[in-house]
């Protein structure tokens, strides 16, 4: 294994704290403060903030009355921010309920993709800052894996274990076990309630003891009822073992492999999301296992192996993981990261549980980590061979009817990767341009706001280009005044002249970095703009520049904004600048033709960046589906980024290849000026064959997330693949079934 692997797989102390410092970290949210709320209304709540016994959220009751709400939880924050940064706190400024003189006590929890914020004002500059850490602490520590795996489970476990002991005893019986097992979802009769509750039972000492388990011995009760012997079989199957000694150690799981549910499932709320402090000791589980003394084979004797010595997970490794080669000492390294038992990791040998922690840990996902965190493509060629993670009427938090317009949705795309946003101008008053979505009723924000706040995270997350798609409806003066506002806040960011006076393509995303560039159409001095995304009017004939305002039009150099008519006639002008927009609907119509004519997509978008909107009758924000589009070398299909639907999953999985900077250089036949590829074909040339196979499933949530029905579910993972329509499959798997792999997965 290389360094890099090994720099990734020893990365879980990313955020290290001493545990003293951790306690006291912890502490502080559970014991909790109080603080002002302010709303954009301008009214003003005393309410009392606390982490719940769980960690995984902020919860918070008025400061008169007991009833606990939720406030956000952990894995939904996606920002803090120190002072008064966000639209809340800028709209109570502007109305005077408060002053900039308190800023050093104000901060902001921003959630659900930077959609809402929880703005709150400190009674003292040290509780802001203590807080302020604290919470960067805890979503630290949930995005970069603190908690074991083993952690969590027992964890979540101590949580359920606490809210199903009614009584408060500390115990639980075997008919609130078996009440709490159908609430995660799993079924099992008395018989093997039984057998695992006696397992579990090692406190004998009173009648008490005797008839009930008590947290430690329900961590116990849980793991025998959760082992996974689907992961034995593997592990016999590199271990040598012979079909006796796979036999005789799958034997310990008799009664789990004929149970209907095999699968326990958690509740959805509280599965990788949580995250507990636990003094740093291993888990019920691990501290149990113990190394077996190996006996002499005889007749009536059969040895049990589950586990891996170095060679056999070497082994694994290398045939089945294809993980290149691993040497002794990389194998021991790592048996000694992942396996929880110190008998274990004295013996050099790798247990079920090691082996499940292994496939786990996201070094050994089926998605390979070195290509989603850093650029390896080249980005030397033009602008035009790449895809561009693209953004929709940016400005819009929610409904595009009657939703807000805010800078924050702005911030959240660019720190996801986003490399191309879109601002729809209006004249505003006061000389001042507005964003707003036309004949709506959402409302505006100045252009000002939204360019500073593009100037502040642009390049945070990405030094590629970002284009700024400006939907133009502004009248000539105030065009001006767009262009000043662009170049006094983006100052040397703005590409405001060409790299060079006489270009025959565009430039490459490696000479554009740090650059904005601006994607707009020119309107004649005078005239009303019409929809710029209307590609009914003809304005690809070249203008008398003193019909235009200069000062904007000079930006519009390396996409501007053009009327389609047909692919020859596009084709046929040289202005390699000239960029087309189109609605999903008129675009699947080319592409839906009969003839070979919606080939020369292929042709248009090698030569110009071509850009995909969602139709008007999306006003919910849904979106249209990306793949197809792709398909065709189209650079810019935008999506709204409010949305959380399939499209958006694919959008956020395809771009975080090439490590997530927004830019992927599209497949060599998408780039060839030979005819070579039709995306309705459905036998191509040097096809390849994809297996998947999954192991098994654990922690899937109910469906509709409905823990409370005490009816036990029967789940199934869901397999899709994307690409062109011969390539687009569904699959559904019940049941697992173990069968040669090419490669292992686990889903949790």
């Amino acid at each position: 294994m290389d360094d890099a692997q090994w720099e990734r797989l020893n990365k879980p102390d990313v955020s290290i704290v001493t545990e003293m410092k951790e306690f006291n970290i912890i502490n502080r949210l559970k014991s909790g403060q109080t603080f002002t709320k302010f709303k954009s209304n301008g009214r003003l709540h005393l309410n009392f903030y606390y982490l719940i016994e769980s960690e995984d959220a902020i919860n918070f009751c008025h400061s008169q009355h007991k009833t606990e709400y939720e406030a956000c939880k952990i894995k939904r924050i996606t920002q803090i921010r120190a002072g008064f940064t966000t639209t809340v706190w800028k709209k109570c400024l502007e109305k005077g309920i408060i002053n900039e003189e308190k800023s050093n006590l104000a901060f902001s929890i921003l959630f659900n993709n930077n959609r809402y914020s929880l703005d709150l004002l400190a009674e003292s500059e040290q509780i802001c800052s203590e807080w302020i850490e604290s919470l960067e602490y805890l979503v630290n520590r949930y995005h970069s894996h603190l908690c074991t795996y083993d952690e969590i489970i027992d964890q979540w476990l101590n949580f359920s274990f606490t809210h199903a002991d009614r009584d408060h005893s500390n115990y639980l019986n075997r008919d609130e076990i078996e009440k709490l097992l159908s609430t995660l979802n799993i079924k099992l009769n008395k018989e093997e309630i039984e057998k695992y509750f006696k397992q579990a039972n090692i406190r004998k000492d009173n009648y008490e003891d005797l008839t009930s388990l008590d947290k430690d011995e329900f961590l116990a009760f849980y793991k025998f009822i959760s082992h996974r012997p689907e992961l034995l079989k593997i592990i016999c199957r590199f271990n040598e073992s012979t079909p006796e000694q796979t036999a005789a150690t799958l034997s310990q799981y008799d009664v789990i492999s004929k149970l209907a549910h095999i699968n326990p499932l958690e509740q959805p709320q509280n599965t990788s999301l949580v995250h507990f402090h636990t003094p740093k000791k291993r888990g019920i589980f691990s501290r149990r296992h113990r190394r077996r003394h190996r006996r002499p084979s005889s007749s009536n004797v059969i040895d049990k192996k589950d586990y891996l010595t170095v060679k056999q997970l070497k082994d694994f490794l290398e045939k089945e993981q294809h993980t290149g080669i691993v040497s002794d000492e990389d194998a021991s390294k790592l048996i000694d990261r992942f396996e929880p038992s110190d008998n274990g990791r004295k013996y050099n040998e790798l247990s079920i549980d090691g082996f499940r922690l292994l496939l786990l840990h996201d070094e050994f996902c089926i998605v390979n980590l070195d290509k989603i965190q850093r650029v390896y493509h080249d980005m030397t060629r033009p602008i035009t061979d790449y895809f561009i993670a693209t953004s929709h009427n940016t400005y819009i938090r929610g409904n595009q009817v009657y939703g807000n317009c805010t800078c924050e949705t702005f911030i959240h795309a660019l720190r996801i990767g986003c490399r191309a946003v879109e601002l729809d101008c209006y004249d505003g008053v006061d000389m001042e341009p507005i964003i707003y979505h036309g004949k709506t009723l959402t409302k505006p924000i100045t252009f000002r706001e939204v360019i500073s706040a593009i100037e502040t995270e642009a390049f945070t997350f990405s030094p590629y280009p970002l284009f700024l798609n400006i939907e133009n409806h502004c009248s000539y003066n105030q065009q001006g005044v767009m262009a000043r506002h662009l170049k006094d806040i983006l100052k040397d960011h703005l590409l405001s002249k060409p790299l060079e006076d006489d270009f025959q393509s565009l430039p490459s995303p490696d000479d554009l970095k740090y650059k904005i560039i601006i994607r707009s159409r020119r309107h004649r001095k005078g005239e009303v703009p019409t929809d710029s995304q209307s590609n009914e009017s003809d304005d690809e004939t070249e203008p008398n520049p003193k019909d235009y305002n200069p000062e904007f039009s000079h930006l519009l150099f390396y996409s501007e904004i053009v009327s389609f008519k047909n692919v020859n006639h596009t084709i046929s002008t040289p202005q390699c600048f000239h960029s087309m927009s189109f609605k999903e609907s008129a675009m699947n119509k080319l592409i839906s033709g009969h003839t070979s004519e919606h080939l020369d997509i292929i042709k248009l978008s090698n030569k110009h960046l071509i850009r995909i909107y969602p139709g008007t009758k999306r006003q919910n924000s849904s979106n249209t589906h990306p793949v197809s589009y792709w398909t065709y070398g189209i650079q810019m299909v935008a999506l709204n980024y409010q949305a959380n639907d399939e499209a958006m999953w694919l959008q956020q999985g395809f771009f975080s290849d090439n490590g997530g900077c927004g830019y992927l250089l599209k497949p060599s036949f998408l780039l060839s000026d030979e005819q070579i590829f039709n995306p309705k074909e459905k036998i191509h040339e040097n096809m390849k064959h994809l297996q998947i196979h999954i192991i098994s499933a654990q922690h899937l949530p109910k469906e509709k997330d409905s823990i409370q029905h005490h009816d036990i579910v029967d789940p199934y993972v869901e397999v899709i693949t994307y690409g062109i329509q011969s390539d687009h499959t569904k699959h559904r798997n019940h049941q697992y079934v173990i069968m040669d792999l090419i490669h292992y997965g686990i889903i949790q």
